[in-house]
């Protein structure tokens, strides 16, 4: 099914009873409506607007530009406060009165969109709250905190084998040449996020294509994704949702060691049975959600900035423990999440601009990762860099919850790709999914592994 096509068909499962229907006539008009209102604005050559159309213009370029606007936090067309400069994108992250729920939004389950010739909230349009991603930022430090015990950086040498087994073996069943996106960096994240659950394995078919259409969620909060596209987004949403919820209450009666025990077991003393059982079900959705895709495209981004600067990857291989840096230097250079969207719960001032309650935030944290101002040689890739200079991604709540999963992952990518493919080399350019301007989600990049292929 296209934008185009407009049915009146819905594809309401029984969990969302609760939430307002749309017909795909009526959705899909209130997505191209959104999409319309993009690319109105970006006529006027605006970056912000041109970045949210994320079709064929250079993202680094629109970046550079977002950061070099003359005021550093200005306003798009589009409508939001936009900034690329280091120093307040950080206040902008680190402000407790930008939240990530817009103020007028009717409430779980409640998505209303009264006028189709109005800019649209995408929050009105598509119930990414059931996903979790419209979480306040006390439910997201909450969640963070109960699963500390198995995400947070101190456990991850606790997952460590488990990542270099599994890499190891994924890397070691590579043909002559594949692509690093299907058969690598998203197997290898889906198969590390179902065992933190403990996804049994008659579900991890089942988990593993959730995650696939849950791979567009980020965007989809900023960019208004194909109907179809949508509608996959959405029932998967439902599904991770009915997956995880059967782990909890499983969990709930015979509980192990794993993260939504470990969940439920940090809510049980202050918490009723149920909001425990219901923060284990945001973390396990945002595993599926979130998790997945912030590991495979932080891969992917590694790899490939490694492969395009021929000496960083021979540094990598002479010293393997520079992979953590070359990881840390691709959250600066090539974040996979570039945009960070807030909401202004009150009337405030950042950077000299008076910003009005329930206007829209945005931080472009690739620009900022390459601010002049902050960073010498900002566009030179260097795994060698003194690490945590500046670092702003994985800022957010979403991001923030995965951060050492991510980077587990995504070290003992380049290290085992390193040790197992010393010849790795791509094949091809990378191409990357159309309406992406948060991840810049990777459709396909295909690599050699031997020296005589990639010759």
């Amino acid at each position: 099914m296209t934008d185009t096509e407009t049915d009146e068909t819905t594809t309401a499962a029984p969990e969302q009873d609760r939430q307002i229907q749309q017909t795909d006539s009526e959705l899909g008009r209130h997505l191209l409506t959104a999409r319309g209102f993009h690319w109105i604005y970006g006529t006027s050559g605006d970056p912000y607007a041109l970045t949210l159309r994320a079709e064929s213009d250079d993202p680094v370029v629109l970046a550079r530009r977002i950061r070099e606007a003359e005021t550093p936090l200005w306003q798009s067309a589009a409508g939001a406060f936009v900034t690329g400069r280091h120093a307040v994108a950080a206040e902008v992250l680190a402000d407790p009165r930008l939240s990530l729920r817009h103020a007028d939004l009717p409430g779980p389950q409640r998505h209303v969109f009264s006028d189709a010739w109005s800019n649209p909230l995408l929050c009105h349009i598509i119930p990414l709250d059931r996903a979790f991603l419209h979480a306040s930022g006390a439910d997201h430090a909450r969640w963070e905190r109960s699963a500390a015990p198995v995400l947070g950086a101190g456990a991850a040498d606790g997952h460590r084998k488990h990542a270099e087994r599994v890499h190891q073996e994924t890397a070691d069943g590579l043909g002559a040449s594949f692509d690093l996106m299907a058969d690598y960096s998203r197997p290898v994240a889906v198969e590390a996020a179902a065992a933190l659950l403990g996804v049994p394995d008659a579900q991890r078919e089942r988990f593993a294509h959730a995650c696939l259409a849950l791979g567009v969620a980020l965007d989809a909060a900023l960019c208004p994704q194909p109907l179809a596209v949508t509608r996959r987004l959405t029932e998967a949403v439902e599904d991770v949702r009915a997956l995880v919820a059967d782990l909890v209450a499983a969990r709930q009666s015979e509980p192990g060691d794993d993260l939504l025990s470990t969940v439920l077991r940090a809510d049980a003393s202050g918490s009723s049975s149920a909001s425990a059982a219901e923060d284990a079900l945001a973390v396990g959705v945002l595993t599926a959600a979130v998790g997945v895709e912030l590991a495979a495209g932080l891969i992917n981004n590694a790899v490939e900035a490694l492969l395009a600067h021929p000496r960083q990857w021979a540094l990598l291989g002479e010293n393997p423990e520079l992979a953590a840096g070359a990881v840390e230097e691709t959250l600066r250079h090539a974040p996979p999440v570039r945009l960070e969207s807030r909401i202004a719960a009150e009337d405030l001032t950042l950077a000299g601009q008076d910003i009005p309650a329930g206007a829209q935030v945005v931080v472009h944290v690739g620009a900022a990762g390459r601010d002049p101002e902050v960073f010498l040689a900002p566009d030179h890739f260097d795994l060698t860099r003194p690490v945590g200079q500046g670092q702003l991604a994985l800022s957010g709540p979403h991001t923030s919850l995965f951060g050492a999963f991510a980077r587990l992952q995504a070290e003992t990518a380049v290290r085992t790709l390193r040790e197992r493919h010393p010849h790795l080399a791509p094949a091809d350019g990378v191409q990357r999914r159309m309406r992406s301007p948060v991840l810049g989600g990777v459709l396909q990049y295909t690599l050699t592994t031997s020296a005589t292929a990639s010759a």
